[in-house]
């Protein structure tokens, strides 16, 4: 891995080898060397030296970075062992004679010119003794090649230690609402509400749980959705995925025979009520009723307006009580005998507390305990409300902790120390479904207007989540931002035209000029031929005057020829610039109305409809958005525990209603009346595809330095390499994994950074050889390559018009790119250490710095000011990324600890492991 230099120093063995020098000095036994030549150790006798093993690692880490297949400095590579045994050179390598053999001479100093040659610009450093024994040792025994070095050779691999977290890589999605931050080998999501982690993503194998990565991730790339995140990290990429609901296996319902259905609360098993009067219960990812029981039902539920009935199973699908009315009814696998509770008014609500233990609600604002005992259940009432519960509300978690809701929202907790209800406030709007969090802390409610909220019941405050869909208002943010974007090429194009019409009027003027000075020389001339053939004889200067008028209107006439074709030059260009206006003009129109109709969807939207699941220990939540006209097909979300927005589920049917949820499983009924369930994954995050690998044969050489993503999601372009080798740099296809291009000899050395053009035709590479190239995406050719900066180009950021580029480097500048031209327009300097990261900040010209002081700084690109200057948690910053318009970025660095922080430096949220 290729880091600033004040953090790694490439040490390279630069060799410039003089092939012609004689062999004057020789080493043979230790009596029978020079007076320079360097200490060798003495190996044992029987020791074995293998090339692969003790060879190779020494010629790789000394010798290798100048003498290799792209760069082999005096006709000398050594990048392996048939490779050094098949030299050109004769001398090279005698096998079995070290004295003879130019390579060791040369290294130990036994004859000249020596290697390292002394102040080499590498820093490089001799070969030890030891290094220098098994070379000599190598050659004595034959210069025998045992493995060929392109095959790598078994790693014994560890765990990357807990306490190595530095953050290298860190990325945002479009809208900012997710973050991405890898912690070592670890990546973790967070959002805006919390500085707790949503999950880390993880590697599961049967029962073990793997980091994301063996060795350290080096760089992240979340998609504009945040459906997607691709990490880079040693010799491999991976591509993660949100992991859908999977659909899951259920008996046939069949809708018009069905008065209710519920699910318990685990998830695991669901029941059904017949009209017959046959209660199925079954098992979730079954097609088969696990078992059924049969009673007599009232006359009216046989008719098409029947009695609202309830089903409440148990937490382990043993037993199921329905209530209509004041009847309740219990229904048990191990009993033929249906049990009936009586209760003197309606019932409202009712929950399992254990298995003999059933509270249940009713409408004169009374709480009932029943309780069995072998086969009789009494009861014990409580006075909650005066007036009708509408709700009580247990989870499988905490059965005991009970939480009533009344009908005007008052709020009231069980407290199972005195056996009474306790107020706990008042909603700020009346609940139309609620649910209560698996730890009893807080409520999640959605109301009549459509709004999702979450209730804390320890402080009895009231946090307003979300009042539209997410997913109407996150298409609306897109739009906008999209009509944001066309505006500012608009205006770019704009200025275009307006220089192509100032050329084409300063042309069209120049030759009005010379037609006037043809004009004029024309008549000149005529008046000299006149003149001449008045005075042919008489006048031999005439004839010489008459030349040079000829002469010059032939110059004249030239140079208009040239001013025209210059002028239908530029009157093409101007076309082509009106041509692309009215394009980007037209685009512009069609944005603009695309938002339009995203606003109307957004302003007739609400955040859910009369039901929301809570899921998964509580960690996630689960809404079906709505609409004021009643549209058939509305998006699902998924929710955080701290309320931010993760995602929508476009795999659950849009047209369907959630008609019972457990912490598992949903089941969800679609306008065609089938009913399906879906289970949710144990895991937000999973792998889907892995690119290269750790251990074992792979397209990359070493780390993955730098990733990104084209704007259309369908490339992936990736950095790395060798240190101090040809850089690596390649084009894959973001689908399959599938390799489309590798750009052969991309850099001189490592490529640290990649960055995809805003309309998607350049790739911009940066490397440790100091050069920025632009290549062609469609071709693969270099397009123009960048020359400026002394050390490491760190960092790429495009402007979003695509006319400017800037360049962070390990040099302590950033410069400011103009991309038509080539030349730098700007250099700002002034920084105390190397600039790692940068990025463009919305539609502005301004750039976010991160650099190796632990400062986060925003300059102005077109004066170079400096506007914003924080000091950051991180140490030594490595990682920035920002949201779409630049308000809000993410750093991180060496100390394992990341920052949200905003444009003027204001930091809202850190971010850590939460391992040491």
């Amino acid at each position: 891995m290729i880091r600033p230099a004040t953090k790694t120093l490439l040490v390279v063995l630069a060799l410039s080898f003089e092939w012609s020098v004689g062999l004057d000095s020789i080493v043979g036994t230790p009596n029978q060397v020079s007076a320079d030549t360097l200490p060798i150790d003495d190996l044992p006798d029987g020791h074995e030296v293998l090339f692969s093993r003790d060879v190779a690692p020494v010629l790789k880490k000394n010798c290798v970075a100048c003498h290799n297949t792209s760069d082999d400095e005096g006709g000398v590579n050594l990048e392996s062992g048939e490779q050094i045994r098949t030299s050109d050179l004769d001398d090279l390598i005698v096998p079995g004679n070290p004295a003879e053999s130019r390579l060791f001479l040369l290294a130990s100093h036994a004859d000249d010119p020596v290697m390292p040659p002394e102040d080499n610009d590498a820093s490089a450093s001799i070969l030890n003794p030891k290094e220098l024994a098994l070379l000599k040792r190598w050659i004595q025994t034959g210069a025998i090649v045992d493995q060929a070095t392109d095959v790598p050779a078994e790693q014994k691999w560890q765990p990357l230690p807990t306490d190595l977290q530095t953050v290298y890589g860190s990325a945002m999605t479009a809208d900012g609402r997710l973050s991405a931050v890898s912690f070592g080998n670890q990546i973790r999501v967070f959002g805006t509400k919390s500085s707790e982690p949503i999950e880390t993503l993880a590697i599961v194998e049967g029962e073990e749980t793997k980091p994301a990565h063996d060795d350290f991730v080096q760089d992240l790339f979340f998609n504009p959705t945040g459906q997607q995140l691709i990490s880079a990290g040693y010799r491999n990429v991976k591509i993660w995925e949100r992991t859908p609901f999977e659909p899951a296996t259920i008996p046939t319902i069949n809708q018009d025979d069905t008065l209710a259905i519920a699910i318990n609360a685990k998830g695991t098993h669901l029941a059904k009520l017949s009209r017959r009067g046959e209660l199925s219960v079954a098992e979730v990812g079954k097609d088969r009723w696990l078992w059924m029981k049969s009673f007599d039902l009232p006359e009216d539920f046989k008719t098409d307006d029947p009695t609202q009935v309830r089903i409440m199973l148990d937490s382990d699908g043993h037993q199921a009580a329905m209530q209509w009315g004041n009847t309740i009814r219990i229904v048990r696998v191990d009993s033929k005998d249906i049990e009936t509770l009586d209760a003197a008014n309606a019932v409202t609500s009712m929950q399992w507390t254990g298995p003999d233990r059933l509270a249940t609600a009713t409408d004169d604002g009374q709480v009932l305990f029943w309780n069995r005992d072998g086969d009789t259940w009494t009861n014990t009432e409580h006075n909650v409300f005066d007036q009708t519960v509408l709700a009580i509300l247990s989870t499988s978690e905490t059965p005991d902790q009970l939480i009533a809701i009344d009908a005007t929202s008052n709020v009231a907790n069980w407290n199972p120390t005195n056996q009474t209800f306790e107020a706990a406030g008042k909603l700020p709007a009346p609940a139309v479904s609620a649910l209560l969090s698996p730890d009893g802390t807080s409520l999640w409610i959605s109301t009549a207007s459509g709004a999702l909220g979450q209730y804390n019941i320890a402080d009895q405050s009231y946090v307003e989540v979300a009042k539209t869909d997410p997913v109407a208002k996150a298409q609306l943010a897109n739009d906008n931002w999209q009509t944001l974007v066309t505006e500012t090429l608009v205006a770019a194009q704009e200025k275009d035209v307006k220089q192509a019409e100032d050329d084409v009027a300063a042309e069209k003027k120049n030759l009005e000029s010379i037609a006037k000075e043809i004009e004029t020389k024309t008549k000149l001339r005529d008046e000299k031929q006149a003149s001449v053939e008045e005075a042919k004889q008489a006048l031999a200067t005439k004839e010489s005057e008459l030349a040079a008028a000829v002469t010059e209107l032939s110059q004249a006439e030239k140079i208009k020829a040239r001013g025209e074709a210059r002028l239908k030059d530029l009157e093409a260009e101007h076309k082509r610039h009106q041509q692309v206006l009215a394009k980007l003009k037209q685009d512009h129109e069609s944005k603009k109305a695309k938002a339009a109709a995203s606003q109307s969807r957004h302003d007739s939207s609400r955040a859910t409809d009369a039901t929301l699941a809570v899921m998964d220990s509580g960690s996630r939540i689960l809404t079906h958005a709505a609409n004021t006209d009643d549209a058939p097909q509305n998006a699902w979300s998924l929710w955080s525990a701290t309320g931010d927005w993760l995602a929508e589920l476009s795999e659950l049917p849009t047209d369907g209603q959630l008609i019972a949820s457990g912490d598992r499983c949903v089941l969800i009924r679609g306008s065609n009346g089938e009913t399906q369930a879906f289970v949710a994954p144990s895991r937000s995050w999973s792998l889907r595809q892995t690119i290269g690998a750790t251990t074992g044969p792979s397209p990359f050489a070493n780390r993955v330095l730098s990733i990104d993503v084209h704007p259309s999601g369908k490339l992936l372009a990736t950095g790395g390499g060798d240190p101090s080798r040809a850089g690596e740099l390649m084009l894959w296809k973001v689908s399959d994994g599938s390799l489309i291009r590798e750009i052969p000899n991309s850099h001189g050395d490592t490529v640290l950074c990649v960055r995809f053009s805003p309309d998607g035709k350049i790739l911009a590479a940066g490397g440790a050889d100091q050069m920025i190239k632009l290549w062609d995406i469609e071709s693969g050719t270099l397009i123009k390559t960048l020359e400026g900066h002394t050390h490491h180009v760190t960092s790429i950021a495009w402007n979003l018009d695509g006319r400017q580029l800037a360049t962070a480097s390990a040099d302590a500048s950033v410069k400011i790119w103009n991309i038509e031209t080539g030349q730098a327009t700007r250099t700002i300097t002034g920084f105390k250490t190397e600039v790692t990261k940068l990025v463009y900040i919305g539609r502005e010209n301004r750039v976010g710095v991160a650099s190796g002081d632990s400062h986060f700084r925003v300059y102005r690109t077109d004066n170079g000011s400096r506007e914003t200057n924080a000091k950051v948690a991180g140490d030594y910053l490595y990682a920035l990324d920002s949201n779409r318009d630049g308000s809000q970025f993410i750093v991180g660095g060496a100390s394992g600890a990341a920052t949200r922080i905003d444009q003027s430096g204001k930091q809202s949220l850190e971010y850590a492991s939460g391992e040491k």
